[in-house]
């Protein structure tokens, strides 16, 4: 038998047709007690009625025959003997003991082309296989394998997976599939992920991660499924606030890991949530619903508070509700009694809320308006249907109860009705139906060649050069070693300038004493004396009078390689929190638009051209990063001067 050996980390994606519908099982080991790992495999198969045929050889025998899938349920002393007897027999291993990376110990190795899932994994689940690999004492209450979500979820934690798996139920919510890649001896959870895309054609992907292990592995991953239309949900764990490559560097100081995350994910359409439930709820959303055609909300409710509270809830989470038209008011209240308040939130007043034909026709008038693209309903959960929230509706469309259990709303959900318990849960399922803000999917930039590296830090003056050759405007500056060069200078850029101190570009020149603004004609003198007594020569530069302070950078991220930021700037930019951070692979158009939104579309026309004048000079500096091996090349401030971006400052550290 042969098996598709590139499954290991960086050689490419397994099938996982026989993983996931196997037609032969081994169960090795462990079934000589009733709770044992093996005998509770068994019990799980037998009570979901797999069609496959299950064998249960002895551990000492390896297997005579081949088989899709081998479930080791030996002690870890005994996998590595186990598994090199099975190694080419089974397609794919699966191992359940725990003891080897996580505590020191060693890693399983195979040869002959078996491909292992774990150790340490709990193992699988495929309900439309009714194939329940598993021994986790969750999947007891789900041997029923209900199934018809289209939502797969792959978990580097087991347990942590199998509880969203039986979390999820509670609701209704009834996913499809479910591994746990345990230790990543050969698949890891990216690689697993990208496998069920291909085999599994999912609706919706679920990610539970602890932590980004390979940056590029998960960027394939968000790209697979960007190409394939299947929306992404993760939880993700371990991340860290900064990571910086050069002391109190400004671009360091706003570019954390997290920033950078969820912009890699928004580039793809993705989502990050910050907890289980979250990603539950943004699960079922998109499940039942998909993807609304834009980011309006329409709330109708009988109680103006509870109106308040959801308009609150869904502009939290990055929506709109907007004020309806003067027309489509007109049409609700023609439905309504004199005290209601069409204008969104509608309220349609606590006498009128019960009425499920009123409800009905203000629903269907509001959801056919084209003013909105989403719609929560504030009543009882008997009233999915006058609402019109079922299913696959268009826009998508939620009944919010107040202060009910999920058990409470499972039936209807599971008949396809989307009825949330609470609030807070029906506005974050109608939120995860929006369209990602990013603008669409980026187009991967490919770096610039390195042509070398630099030997040591650039002077301030080398940073300027560079920069300049890089393509990035500069303001007009000369050397000085002299108080009458200085002069000079000023003569022949004009008054006033700046004075600063050449120091290597690692040292922060004003926060040394080695900055002098405002120098004029008649102070010129002085303040040269005053600065070249270090012994360092100076900068004299032109002081521009720019409308606008913003800064560029790009630093070398261990995980991410080039990352790009840019933002608001001066010598506050780690206070404004106006930025926009991200993988430089994911390329210039992309960061301009990110910039438009975040920055400048605030105000329609005023900033016109800036968002790519910014991240164009920001990815020229990316460019002189890759090809001098720069650590960290950043400019603040820039400023904006007659609609240009001139640099004010510039640093290139080693």
């Amino acid at each position: 038998m042969s098996a598709d050996v590139t499954s290991r980390p960086g050689l490419g994606v397994p099938d996982l047709g026989p993983l996931l519908s196997p037609a032969t099982v081994a169960v090795i080991g462990g079934t000589s007690k009733e709770t044992g790992l093996g005998a509770r495999t068994l019990r799980h198969l037998r009570d979901a009625r797999f069609g496959g045929e299950v064998l249960t050889p002895a551990p000492r025998d390896g297997l005579d025959r081949d088989v899709d899938v081998a479930l080791l349920c030996v002690p870890a002393a005994a996998a590595q003997e186990v598994l090199d007897r099975i190694d080419g027999r089974a397609k794919f291993a699966v191992v359940f003991a725990s003891g080897f990376e996580e505590t020191g110990g060693g890693s399983l190795t195979t040869t002959r082309g078996t491909i292992v899932l774990g150790p340490n994994t709990v193992g699988l689940y495929h309900a439309p296989d009714r194939a329940v690999l598993t021994f986790a004492q969750a999947f007891d209450s789900l041997v029923d394998c209900r199934r018809g979500s289209g939502a797969f979820l792959v978990s580097q934690s087991g347990a942590f997976g199998a509880r969203v798996v039986t979390a999820a139920a509670r609701y209704g919510f009834h996913l499809d599939g479910f591994i746990g890649s345990g230790n990543e001896t050969q698949l890891d959870a990216c690689t697993l992920a990208r496998g069920v895309l291909a085999a599994a054609e999912p609706r919706v992907l679920l990610l539970y991660l602890e932590g980004i292990r390979d940056a590029g592995t998960l960027q394939a991953l968000l790209a697979d499924a960007a190409a394939r239309g299947v929306p992404v949900v993760c939880l993700l764990g371990g991340l860290s606030e900064a990571g910086s490559t050069a002391a109190a560097s400004h671009t360091a100081a706003v570019s954390t890991d997290i920033a950078v995350t969820r912009e890699l994910f928004e580039a793809y359409g993705a989502a990050l949530v910050r907890s289980d439930r979250e990603l539950v709820l943004a699960g079922l959303g998109l499940s039942l619903m998909g993807r609304a055609a834009g980011r309006r909300a329409g709330i109708v409710t009988g109680s103006g508070g509870a109106g308040v509270v959801a308009a609150d809830l869904l502009g939290g989470a990055g929506l709109e509700v907007p004020v309806l038209s003067a027309g489509l008011q007109e049409r609700l209240m023609a439905h309504l009694p004199d005290i209601a308040s069409p204008r969104n939130p509608v309220d349609v007043t606590a006498q009128t809320i019960g009425d499920d034909t009123t409800l009905e026709k203000v629903c269907a008038t509001l959801r056919e308006s084209g003013e909105v693209d989403l719609v929560v309903v504030i009543g009882r959960e008997s009233q999915a249907a006058a609402a019109g929230a079922r299913a696959g509706a268009a826009p998508p469309t939620v009944v919010a109860t107040l202060d009910r259990d999920p058990a409470t709303v499972r039936p209807r959900i599971e008949a396809g009705e989307v009825v949330l318990p609470d609030l807070d849960s029906a506005c974050r399922v109608l939120a995860s139906c929006a369209p990602p803000r990013s603008g669409g999917v980026a187009v991967l930039r490919t770096a610039a060649t390195g042509r070398g590296s630099l030997d040591s830090d650039p002077t301030a003056s080398g940073s300027l050069r560079l920069v300049s050759d890089a393509g990035v405007e500069v303001a007009g500056w000369g050397s000085a070693t002299t108080a009458d060069e200085v002069f000079a200078h000023g003569e022949r850029l004009g008054w006033p300038v700046v004075l600063k101190s050449d120091v290597a570009a690692g040292v922060h020149k004003a926060r040394a004493g080695g900055v002098r603004l405002d120098v004029t004609e008649a102070t010129a003198r002085e303040a040269a004396a005053a600065l070249l007594a270090s012994g360092v020569p100076l900068i004299v530069a032109r002081q521009l009078r720019a409308s606008m302070e913003l800064f560029a950078g790009v630093r070398r991220d261990p995980q991410w390689g080039s990352v790009v930021s840019a933002g608001l700037g001066g010598a506050h930019v780690e206070l404004l929190d106006r930025t926009v951070a991200m993988p430089a692979a994911l390329g210039a158009e992309h960061f301009a638009r990110r910039l438009a939104a975040e920055l400048f579309d605030r105000v329609p026309g005023r900033y016109d051209g800036l968002a790519a004048g910014l991240a164009a000079a920001a990815f020229a500096l990316a460019d002189l990063a890759d090809r001098t091996g720069a650590a960290l090349v950043e400019c603040n401030p820039i400023g904006v001067v007659d609609g240009r971006i001139v640099a004010l400052d510039a640093r290139v550290v080693r």
